[in-house]
């Protein structure tokens, strides 16, 4: 029986209907100039279409329909949003579908880098992954005959993706490497620290890149290191972000796209100006009382009631903030004390959905806690972290470690054997020495309480902390 990949990101990062879908696509093709030399690699975000999908059609327009009888290989790359893994997963499946189609998995790629150290078949990085899929429906509508090596990578070094890439792809194929730039900062620090991005991607200089914002930070200082050793040269085709697009320009996301091609291509592609795309129309200011925490307790006494609560989709609807993708925890206390807190590391869905969700799951499936009943809910207090994109924290053993934190400013994610676990900013509240924080983080893995001082990974992130408003009266 055929393994499929479903779709899990079709009617949120671009629509769930394939003529719809097929024709926001080609729409946003026509939009871009035509590429006379097809790119051997390239790189394009994974934001919803609405967002990144004009970025994304720079970095496919390039791309000539393949033969069926000669299918085009790709190598299509992507960071784990969902579950932290060591290395990377190739998935265990036989194609993946969208709105538009099934795509067959390329075995003979599989099986080539499945052999190999440091690659698992694991299915569960792939299930709800978006920054693969959201490639899917750009290669459908270009090469439309291709098969693809889905690789889903977390923690490694990109030269270490770059080696396995190099026992197993061949001159013909095509390598796509999925990715966003900056996380939710103001439009013009954005645009800063996609400039730092985009010199290093420009000079090919992986050690550069690794100083940079971008969840697909890997896999970018992969094709840099694959570009380096073949010869490859790199070209911006679009630089933008989420303020240029569908979004407000206090908390952008950032998108480029490039192409690589051999040295000896001829081909200049212009720096691309940024091009009015027309937002919706803005929404009215939130009435009082509707802040995120607020939120959540509008859909906890819904729930916990047992009618429905909130809609993610209509939330969305009416809040664009809302519908861009957004990790948060959300923690309950109850006079001080913790009753319940669940949350995610890294985005990957609406923000409506995450909040509401792990509202849901703070309140009824944190398993240190007995569930929380309805009549509970009025002496709790609800707080909401919107987190920043996690960070590698290089650092040459346990006492720069300890140096370089800031207490109260970093939450933590500390990893090892497989294990993971995280405090956020405010735990230095109850843990200010930095020496009992990451001890107490090792035992919260379920790993050594000095772990962190015996080559644990770490990250560091921050957070956007949100009270709920205290009523007048």
């Amino acid at each position: 029986m055929e393994r499929v990949r479903a779709p899990a990101v079709a009617g949120m990062f671009y629509p769930g209907e394939a003529r719809a879908l097929r024709n926001l696509v080609e729409g946003l093709l026509e939009q871009v100039p035509a590429v006379p030399v097809e790119p051997v690699a390239v790189v394009a975000p994974h934001a919803g279409f609405v967002y990144s999908g004009l970025t994304a059609a720079h970095a496919y327009k390039g791309l000539a329909k393949a033969s069926s009888l000669h299918p085009r290989r790709v190598f299509l790359i992507g960071p784990s949003h969902r579950v932290w893994l060591e290395g990377v997963s190739v998935g265990n499946y036989d194609a993946y579908a969208t709105p538009l189609g099934r795509v067959p998995v390329d075995r003979e790629g599989v099986e080539c880098l499945a052999s190999r150290p440091d690659v698992s078949r694991e299915e569960e990085p792939h299930r709800l992954e978006h920054s693969l899929e959201t490639q899917l429906p750009f290669l459908q509508v270009t090469l439309v005959n291709f098969r693809i090596v889905p690789l889903v990578y977390g923690e490694m070094s990109g030269g270490h993706l770059a080696d396995l890439l190099a026992g197993c792809w061949k001159p013909e194929d095509l390598i796509v490497i999925s990715t966003d730039l900056s996380h939710y900062h103001p439009y013009d620090e954005a645009r800063r620290l996609d400039a730092l991005s985009n010199a290093a991607v420009l000079a090919r200089d992986p050690k550069a890149m690794a100083g940079c914002e971008a969840c697909g930070n890997i896999g970018v200082r992969a094709v840099l290191e694959t570009a380096r050793r073949r010869r490859w040269r790199p070209l911006l085709a679009d630089l933008r972000n989420s303020g240029d697009t569908a979004g407000d320009k206090n908390r952008v996301v950032g998108y480029a796209s490039y192409l690589f091609y051999p040295e000896q291509a001829e081909l200049s592609v212009a720096a691309p100006l940024p091009v009015a795309v027309p937002a919706p129309a803005p929404d009215p200011a939130p009435a009082p009382g509707t802040g995120l925490p607020e939120l959540v307790r509008e859909h906890l006494a819904a729930t916990l009631s047992g009618t429905p609560g909130l809609s993610p989709a209509a939330l969305t609807g009416r809040r664009e903030e809302l519908a861009r993708p957004g990790a948060c925890f959300v923690t309950l206390t109850r006079q001080g004390r913790l009753r319940g807190c669940i949350g995610s590391l890294v985005a990957h869905r609406p923000l409506a959905e995450d909040l509401l969700e792990n509202g849901l799951s703070a309140a009824t499936r944190d398993p240190r806690f007995p569930p929380v009943q309805a009549d509970e809910l009025a002496g709790l207090e609800i707080e909401v972290s919107l987190l920043s994109p996690p960070q590698p924290f290089p650092h040459q053993d346990g006492d720069e470690l300890i140096r370089r934190l800031i207490p109260g400013v970093h939450g933590v994610i500390l990893g090892k054997n497989g294990r993971r676990a995280t405090f956020l900013p405010q735990v230095w509240e109850q843990l200010p020495d930095p020496v009992e924080f990451l001890t107490q983080l090792c035992r919260k893995a379920g790993l050594d309480g000095d772990c962190w001082r015996q080559g644990a990974q770490i990250q560091v992130y921050t957070v956007e902390k949100q009270l709920e408003r205290k009523k007048e009266g």
